[in-house]
């Protein structure tokens, strides 16, 4: 599959419906592990927000400016904030996070011209195009999506 700003916009608006979706799944499901000793279904998509968030706020923005990132972070220090926050709150406030961040990516995704998205940038010693950026992101998205199956189909 060629990977297209298309492509990203169907797999958020894809990845939105599959987690409104878990509204409906059983409480037990939600707060089962994948596999013993991993994450919930409710951390898995808890984590994910943060990091629209800062996609969002982070990266897109200096990227299409060709600055420097301000910020590195820890990403096991926000992955379990994240993944703590979402075993304390009601399901509900987890989704509707996760469908706001979300839905903000998919429209800032949206609004970068096709041109600007074979844009590279440096991340740790390596060249990156915007689009394949992206893509891994999506990658990381249709990984964990997997990880959700296995508990929510049986």
């Amino acid at each position: 599959m060629t990977l297209t700003k298309q492509t990203l916009l169907t797999h958020y608006q894809d990845t939105m419906d599959f987690v409104r979706g878990l509204e409906h799944i059983p409480e037990e499901a939600w707060r089962t592990p994948y596999v013993e000793g991993k994450w919930t279904v409710a951390e898995i998509i808890g984590h994910l927000s943060p990091w629209d968030r800062f996609i969002v706020a982070e990266r897109l923005p200096y990227i299409l400016a060709n600055e420097p990132f301000r910020v590195k972070p820890d990403s096991e220090a926000v992955n379990e904030e994240a993944a703590k926050m979402s075993r304390e709150q009601q399901r509900i406030l987890t989704i509707d996070e996760f469908l706001v961040s979300r839905d903000r990516l998919h429209r800032a995704v949206e609004l970068i011209p096709e041109d600007r998205l074979t844009d590279t940038f440096t991340s740790k010693g390596k060249t990156i195009s915007l689009l394949d950026f992206l893509g891994a992101m999506m990658q990381h998205d249709l990984h964990h999506r997997a990880q959700i199956e296995q508990v929510t189909v049986a």
